[in-house]
Order: structure tokens, then C-alpha cells, then sequence
């Protein structure tokens, strides 16, 4: 009878202890996305203020961004700036990853945790500093310095997506290829590099992303050259209008198909190698 008695207390407890963390997920998740949600109802609200109530539907203000030509120029900067910076980072991140997985040297953990640093740094910190490594070398500021600043902020995350496809790499494959004849090169542009396109494709799409959205560092080594962000911003001086709400909810949705999509090329491409 004792038995059934705390058989009972414990399977109460743990429908409880579920109840509770399933709760608590559905606000955590209501927590991060409605301010996203309302974002998004408010750049279809007929009411140039945004707020409640919901006068109507209306999509005029996507429209407006079609007739904003200082708009479009911003637009035009930051793509040239995301897919410089994605060529750079991408190339120079997958080419760094090789040493830090396969070999073994000196201050190798010192090396990953310096080369990793970038990403828990404060980016105001990180921003005054490229300012003030930009003035000490005379070096103005104009878009390179916006896509070396970029390629200082994304290298890491780079380094380590592409790390991550590595570190399941089945080596022996490229052993066979070297037994058969083929030179290095050959070996990791017909072996290595096709197995592991996954990750840099997946390093790709994640480094793009966050270059588009990168602000604060823009804002201290942008010079005259104005990016998505900063044209944002300035248009936030006079408040938050419904033009504004449009205008993020589209990078919401671009940045949120990058991500889906680079996450799927990355698990199908696992489970394929698998």
C-alpha cells in the first residue's frame, strides 16, 4: 500500500514538474517573439501611429519603401558589404578551421580561445577600438573599413560552423585518394571540400546574415558610406513610423529564411554523409 502510495506521489510529480517547464517554455518563447509578432502586425496597420487598436489592413507602407531611392542606395551598400564580407570571412574561417582541428601545437586551446574572443566581446568595445586602430594607421574611413570591421565581428562564427563539419570528417577517405595518386590539392578539391560544402555553405549564409544586421559597429567605422542599419536608424529620429515596422519585418523574414535554409543544407548534408 506504501508502495502504490509513493509510486503515485512520484508520477504526480513528474506530470507537475512537465506542466511546469512546458509552461514556462510557451513564456519564454512569448517573451523573445511578441515584440517580433506586433512588429509585424503593426506594418500592416492602416494608423500611421502604431499602436492598438487595429485600424485596418493596408500595404502601402511595403509599398512607400519601393519610392525610397536613399532607401534603395543603403540597400545597395550593405549587399555589396554582406557578400564581400562573406567571401572574406568564409574563405579565410574555413582555411584557419584545418589547423586548429587537425594539428597539434603550442598554445593551441590559447589560440582557439584568442581567435574565438571576437564573439563574446561588447561590439561598442569592439567599434571604438577598429576607430582607433583605423586612425592610428591613417586608413579612412569608407566601406573597407565597414567590411574589415565585419570580417573581425564574423570570422569566428565562421571558424567555428565549418570546425563543427570537420571534427565528424572521416579522414580516411582522404588517405585513399592520396594512395590512388591524386595530389594534396586535388584531394581536398574533389574529397575534403565537397564533404564539408555543407558547413561552408551553412558559415556562408550565417556570416551574410549577420553582416546585414550588424549596426554598431557600422556606426563607428561607416565615415560618409550609409548601410541598411544606419538608414534605420536615422529614420527612427522621428519616431518609430509604420514605414520602419515594414521595412524590419522584411529583414526579419529574409534573415529568418537564410537561417532556416542553412540549417537544413546542414543536417540533410549530415544525415547524406552519414
Amino acid at each position: 500500500m506504501h508502495f502504490k502510495s509513493g509510486a503515485h506521489s512520484s508520477r504526480w510529480l513528474k506530470t507537475m514538474t512537465k506542466r511546469i517547464l512546458r509552461i514556462y517554455t510557451i513564456l519564454g518563447f512569448c517573451f523573445l517573439y511578441l515584440p517580433l509578432f506586433f512588429l509585424v502586425l503593426f506594418s500592416f496597420n492602416d494608423n500611421i501611429i502604431p499602436s492598438l487598436p487595429f485600424r485596418g489592413f493596408t500595404l502601402k507602407w511595403y509599398r512607400e519603401l519601393s519610392y525610397d531611392f536613399v532607401l534603395h542606395e543603403a540597400l545597395y551598400s550593405s549587399l555589396i558589404i554582406a557578400t564581400a564580407t562573406t567571401c572574406i570571412s568564409t574563405v579565410i574561417g574555413t582555411l584557419a578551421a584545418f589547423p586548429l582541428v587537425r594539428s597539434t601545437f603550442s598554445f593551441k586551446r590559447a589560440s582557439q580561445a584568442l581567435l574565438l574572443l571576437p564573439m563574446i566581446i561588447p561590439h561598442f568595445l569592439m567599434g571604438v577600438a577598429l576607430l582607433l586602430f583605423f586612425s592610428f594607421v591613417h586608413l579612412p574611413l569608407s566601406r573597407l573599413t565597414i567590411i574589415l570591421g565585419h570580417v573581425v565581428f564574423t570570422l569566428p562564427f565562421a571558424v567555428l560552423i565549418v570546425s563543427t563539419r570537420l571534427y565528424g570528417f572521416d579522414r580516411t577517405l582522404e588517405k585513399a585518394g592520396g594512395d590512388l595518386g591524386a595530389s594534396p590539392f586535388r584531394v581536398f578539391w574533389h574529397i575534403t571540400l565537397p564533404l564539408i560544402a555543407p558547413g561552408v555553405i551553412g558559415a556562408a549564409m550565417f556570416v551574410f546574415t549577420l553582416s546585414m544586421d550588424e549596426f554598431l559597429i557600422t556606426y563607428f567605422v561607416s565615415g560618409q558610406r550609409g548601410t541598411l542599419t544606419m538608414h534605420i536608424w536615422s529614420l527612427m529620429k522621428d519616431g518609430i513610423g509604420p514605414r520602419i515596422n515594414a521595412l524590419a519585418s522584411l529583414l526579419f523574414a529574409v534573415s529568418f529564411l537564410i537561417l532556416i535554409i542553412a540549417g537544413w543544407v546542414t543536417r540533410n548534408s549530415g544525415q547524406t554523409q552519414r
